[in-house]
């Protein structure tokens, strides 16, 4: 079994011109033991050329546009009227983005699971105090906690799942300024409705987020995400290498 992210790839210190950056990992390497959103299918891997008849190796994967960790949403996942927009849609607009994290985990209606605090139900009242941090930046990034539970690699239940509420995304779709919509959950939106898909559907929906909680707490108002979408022709979804950089002064 590969193993999630391990620490020697969770983070490393870069140089681009002449500053500094720690450079944070949020994506999982895709695995086909890994678990998926209830009722999809896993990933499935098939030998397509061996060694010993055809003198290299070469695997065929089977795999939903939605397995990954991260993965992101296509305009036409939720949105029949966007059936044409597949995720190549996504350009060079939303691959690079000054973003800010909203850390929910130790919110008071918190629950735990495994040993592991997270919010299932993301309202509006949780975004409102941020509405200063969140106006400053072309993207956002709400941890509800589960993070860990995606790293974990433990079976996935419907009432279990965070979810962004109708209140929550009302106020999101405020900030026309926002390109990218991040979450740490398999999904925005409450198992069975799609509010947040449809109203969000002109940003990029970046779900299953990994490792958000090593982005230092002073900088979590103010760094870099990267979010680079894998371009599949008509897909309703696709991978996407996440990564944030933060800027690193004298004193770090």
């Amino acid at each position: 079994m590969v193993k999630n992210i391990n620490k020697a790839n969770k983070q490393k210190t870069i140089r681009l011109g002449n500053t500094k950056f720690k450079m944070i990992n949020l994506t999982e390497p895709l695995r086909e033991d890994v678990e998926v959103f209830p009722g999809d299918p896993k990933p499935q891997k098939k030998v397509f050329c061996t060694f010993v008849k055809e003198k290299c190796q070469h695997n065929i994967y089977s795999v939903s546009d939605h397995n990954f960790h991260p993965h992101g949403d296509a305009p036409n996942h939720h949105n029949p009227q966007y059936k044409d927009r597949g995720f190549e849609f996504w350009n060079l607009d939303f691959v690079f983005n000054q973003a800010c994290l909203i850390d929910l985990a130790e919110s008071r209606d918190s629950v735990k699971l495994g040993g592991i605090k997270f919010l299932k139900k993301i309202t509006g009242e949780h975004i409102l105090p941020y509405m200063d941090q969140i106006r400053k930046n072309s993207a956002l990034i709400l941890r509800t906690g589960y993070d860990k539970l995606l790293e974990s690699n433990k079976k996935h239940f419907p009432g279990n799942i965070p979810y962004i509420d109708e209140s929550a995304v009302d106020v999101i779709s405020k900030f026309k300024k926002l390109k990218v919509i991040g979450i740490d959950s398999l999904t925005i939106d409450e198992i069975g409705k799609n509010y947040a898909h449809r109203k969000l559907k002109d940003k990029l929906i970046v779900e299953s987020l990994v490792n958000l909680y090593s982005i230092p707490k002073r900088y979590r108002y103010s760094f870099y995400l990267q979010t680079s979408p894998i371009a599949i022709v008509g897909a309703t979804g696709g991978p996407i290498l996440a990564y944030a950089y933060i800027p690193l002064s004298g004193r770090d």
